[in-house]
């Protein structure tokens, strides 16, 4: 009896019962059993199969076999062989083979025992499963509209980059790139093209692409591409402008020739980022500078961007935020009669209550505001609050006052404004005679056929109409005719130097005396002194208002006005000029002339940014501190760090420091700063004061020390 025989007679039963199908070769790889299960799987009967050469392996898979093959025959174990087997009919399986070598009676291995399991359900599964996980991998990591990568993956592969290159040391750039006038293409030409436009980009960009650049849509019409393999610096212009190349040929989307450019904002590592926020936020920056200058245009980040333009970038990403959390506040500023200061009426203004730079006012966020399409919201939200209140003046017994709000043109052209306006009287049961809307003189000069339409309906509500900035356009008699208002402003800036300045006396003795005659209405904005009231009130102005009688105030502090009917002028003086007590550790050095410094913010709220240097004028300066002059609106916080720079006697100065007060007047910002430094550190700056006091009193002006030289006017033009 031969080992098979005997192998066959001890485990045929097994062998031929088992549902699993069991094949048996010899060491020549020749098929010497092959039970049913086999049969049923393969297609083969045992009479087919028995003697021949191993039928099932695909000729794909024949190195891979022999080479399992001759592992089981040298004594090693093999757990699971996965691989693709062939049934008679030519058609594949997929399987896991558990071999085993079979002994002879003298106990060597004789052959090779395969049991194999049909695994291509399991298989169809997996492949179903990783075509799923595709699927989502797709949803989550791409652009639901160009199918390029979206900002989810987008910041994944920017902080993989930025690891790889601070490893290598090696550069990596990220520009950002904007389209410019996408929205009104959208608008123009309708969503359908617009999305087709963004495609297109998409496609062109990608094309574009140099080998590992990775291109991605990160918003609307914005697109970000991390550039690598930079070997210096002087590529990076030639790189960028290779992508910016591709809106030099129009897009051609259903029929129309469409001519895009694109601005862009560029962040370099080493040089502008540490992590992947601050290299987006950096290149942010960069694509908002180079919007200033204008369409078409590349800039790449420097630490060397002033405060202002960190802030207005600041501003700018928080609008939306601000609108979203209602930190647009209103405040309200009394119109007064020049005769007895009696209020007849209020402004109400628009302010932002910003959770980093304090109250904001509406000359830095409108046109922001208008820029982004917020402007809808803001004054949607100012003009129903403003009839809210009123109304509820007048509720609680006050005498009747019209309230007048600030209109942005954009505000006043939108087809539905006249309808808001009438739904915002009839929800708040405001009577339209108590509310004036104010529109500026300059808004007139585009549109004017569409804004007279606009007033005359609102005028037919009962609606008043004011032009505000009166004098700052293009004034003439035929727009007063045209227009009708009930109220012209003269703006403040020929306000502040009357009666003194002889030519802006005469321009506003000229406005008031051709009002009369048109039977229009004036107010003055900007009164500040006893002088510019009395003036006023010489020439038969109608209205007063300013910071003489009262600053904007909250709603509820204007009620107290309210109560007592008369803004005396003596109590807002008490209320904006407080005398400061002298509680000061250290001497000041009063400066006739102001010296020229340099200031920048090195932290807020905690986190430390990167930004260059601002110019300021300093007054006055001790050991403990400064009081400094700046164009640039700060709040007075303690997490709020500065750092100064000046000359003095040829040496520079370098201090950091916190505002603990703040003024204003003719746009200026004046400043108080506290010095964050340490008892050596003010021993060696009152060494240099006590030297550049005695210095001053000898001499006055040193060419050591940076004075300055024109009007303080002139510099921060």
């Amino acid at each position: 009896m031969s080992d098979w025989e005997q192998v066959k007679q001890n485990y045929e039963s097994l062998i031929q019962n088992n549902p699993l199908p069991i094949i048996i070769l010899d060491k020549n790889m020749n098929v010497i059993h092959w039970n049913e299960a086999a049969e049923n799987m393969f297609g083969w009967k045992l009479n087919e199969v028995i003697g021949k050469p191993y039928p099932i392996i695909p000729d794909f898979e024949k190195e891979k076999f022999e080479k399992a093959f001759a592992q089981v025959l040298n004594g090693q174990s093999i757990m699971g062989l996965e691989g693709k087997r062939k049934r008679k009919d030519g058609s594949l399986l997929d399987t896991s083979v558990f071999p085993l070598p079979w002994f002879d009676s003298s106990g060597k291995i004789a052959g090779y025992v395969a049991i194999i399991r049909d695994i291509t359900e399991i298989k169809k599964m997996e492949k179903e499963l990783e075509h799923q996980k595709d699927k989502i991998e797709r949803i989550a990591y791409s652009d639901y509209l160009t199918g390029i990568p979206n900002r989810l993956l987008f910041e994944m592969q920017l902080e993989k980059n930025l690891h790889k290159a601070k490893m290598n040391q090696s550069l990596l750039a990220l520009m950002i790139l904007n389209l410019d006038d996408f929205k009104f293409i959208n608008d123009t030409l309708g969503p359908k093209i617009g999305d087709k436009l963004l495609k297109d980009v998409a496609i062109r960009l990608t094309r574009a692409r140099m080998l590992d650049d990775f291109v991605a849509r990160i918003s609307g019409d914005e697109f970000a591409i991390i550039i690598t393999n930079i070997n210096n610096m002087e590529e990076i212009n030639d790189i960028c402008q290779q992508y910016i190349n591709i809106f030099q040929w129009p897009f051609i989307i259903d029929g129309y020739e469409i001519f895009l450019t694109t601005t862009a904002g560029i962040c370099l590592y080493p040089y502008g980022a540490e992590s992947v926020y601050t290299f987006i936020q950096n290149a942010d920056l960069a694509l908002a500078r180079a919007k200033e200058i204008g369409k078409n245009n590349i800039e790449i980040f420097s630490p060397t961007m002033n405060v202002g333009a960190y802030k207005k970038f600041t501003l700018q990403n928080d609008l939306r935020k601000a609108v979203q959390e209602n930190e647009i506040v209103v405040v309200y500023q009394p119109k007064v009669s020049s005769e007895t200061y009696t209020i007849i009426g209020a402004e109400a203004l628009a302010r932002w209550k910003h959770p980093q730079w304090g109250m904001i006012s509406p000359m830095e966020f409108i046109l922001l505001a208008e820029k982004t399409g917020f402007i809808h919201t803001i004054g949607n939200q100012v003009l129903l609050e403003a009839c809210k209140q009123n109304k509820k003046w007048q509720e609680e017994g006050f005498p009747p006052i019209k309230v007048s709000v600030n209109i942005s043109p954009i505000q006043l052209l939108h087809p539905d404004f006249v309808n808001h306006v009438e739904n915002v009287l009839f929800s708040t049961g405001l009577s339209p005679q108590w509310l004036e809307l104010e529109i500026t003189e300059t808004a007139w000069l585009k549109n004017e056929s569409e804004m007279i339409a606009k007033i005359e309906q609102l005028r037919s509500l009962g609606i008043g109409i004011a032009i505000d900035d009166y004098g700052t356009g293009y004034s003439s008699l035929s727009y007063l005719k045209k227009l009708r208002p009930d109220t012209v402003k003269i703006d403040r800036s020929f306000i502040q130097e009357i009666p003194n300045d002889l030519e802006n006396t005469e321009i506003v003795t000229a406005v008031i005396n051709l009002a009369k005659k048109l039977n229009v209405k004036v107010v003055a904005e900007g009164v500040e002194t006893k002088e510019q009231a009395s003036y006023l009130c010489n020439l038969h102005c109608n209205e007063l208002q300013g910071y003489y009688f009262s600053k904007p105030i909250p709603a509820d502090e204007f009620k107290l006005l309210l109560k007592k009917g008369i803004c005396s002028p003596e109590a807002a003086l008490q209320k904006t000029v407080k005398p400061v007590q002298n509680r000061r550790k250290f001497f000041r050095i009063a400066l006739e002339r102001p010296l020229i410094g340099e200031m920048t913010i090195t932290s807020i709220a905690g986190k430390s940014v990167q930004l260059g240097m601002t110019k300021i004028l300093i007054e006055d300066i001790g050991p403990g501190g400064l009081r400094f002059l700046s164009n640039i609106k700060l709040p007075a916080r303690k997490d709020l760090i500065l750092k100064i720079k000046t000359v003095i006697l040829g040496q520079e100065v370098e201090v950091n420091g916190i505002l603990v007060w703040m003024k204003e007047k003719d746009n200026i910002q004046q400043y108080g700063l506290q010095f964050i430094i340490s008892e050596n550190e003010r021993t060696i700056l009152t060494s240099i004061l006590n030297q550049f006091q005695s210095k001053l009193r000898n001499s006055g002006v040193l060419t050591t020390c940076s004075f300055l030289t024109t009007s303080i006017q002139k510099f921060f033009m």
